[in-house]
C-alpha cells in the first residue's frame, strides 16, 4: 500500500508491516496505524509515520540507545496492562522532541511506545512511579547514531521483523 507523507513523499509499505495502536497514541486517539521508517541508516532513530495523516510523523528512539541509563523500568508490566503481550518480543521506543535553535533535544521517557514485534500491536503507556519525565535531555552515545547494538535489535529492525 502507498502511504503519503509530507516528510518522506510516497512510501510503499506492505500492509502487514504497519503497526496498529487500537487506542491511538497520546494526543492522537484516532491515529491507529503507523509505519516505522528508519532514519538515514541509524540503528536507533526512526520515524513513526501515520498511515492516514501525511503531516503526522514522530521521531522515535529505541530504548537500546540508552543502555543502562534506562534500567529496570516496568515497561513489560505496563504493556501487558494495555494488551501488548509477549515480553521477549516487546520493542520500546520513545518520542524525541527535536531541539529548537541552541536548545538540546529531549526525549519522553515517561510515556514510551511499546510494540509487540510479532503481532505488530502497540500502545503508548505512562509509567507510574518513575523518576522520568516527558522532557529528559537526550544525546545518543557517540557511536550509537550509526551503529545498532550487537544483537541487531534496533528501533527499525525490531519492529519490521
Amino acid at each position: 500500500m502507498n502511504i503519503e507523507s509530507q516528510r518522506f513523499g510516497t512510501l510503499d509499505i506492505n500492509e502487514e508491516e504497519l503497526l496498529t495502536f487500537p487506542q491511538g497514541v497520546i494526543g492522537f486517539p484516532t491515529e491507529q496505524r503507523f509505519a516505522l521508517v528508519p532514519h538515514h541508516g541509524s540503528g536507533y532513530i526512526a520515524w513513526l509515520q501515520s498511515a492516514t495523516t501525511p503531516g503526522l510523523a514522530f521521531p522515535v528512539v529505541s530504548a537500546h540507545a540508552f543502555g543502562d541509563r534506562y534500567p529496570d523500568v516496568p515497561v513489560e508490566k505496563a504493556a501487558r496492562e494495555v494488551g501488548v503481550e509477549g515480553e521477549e518480543d516487546t520493542l520500546a521506543v520513545m518520542v524525541v522532541l527535536c531541539a529548537l535553535a541552541n536548545q538540546p533535544a529531549t526525549v519522553n521517557l515517561l510515556a514510551p511506545i511499546v510494540v509487540n514485534a510479532a503481532t505488530r500491536r502497540g500502545a503508548q503507556i505512562i509509567l507510574e512511579g518513575t523518576r522520568y519525565s516527558t522532557r529528559e535531555f537526550f544525546a545518543l552515545p557517540e557511536a550509537a547514531g550509526s551503529k545498532p547494538p550487537a544483537n541487531g535489535d534496533s528501533a527499525a529492525s525490531s519492529a519490521a521483523e
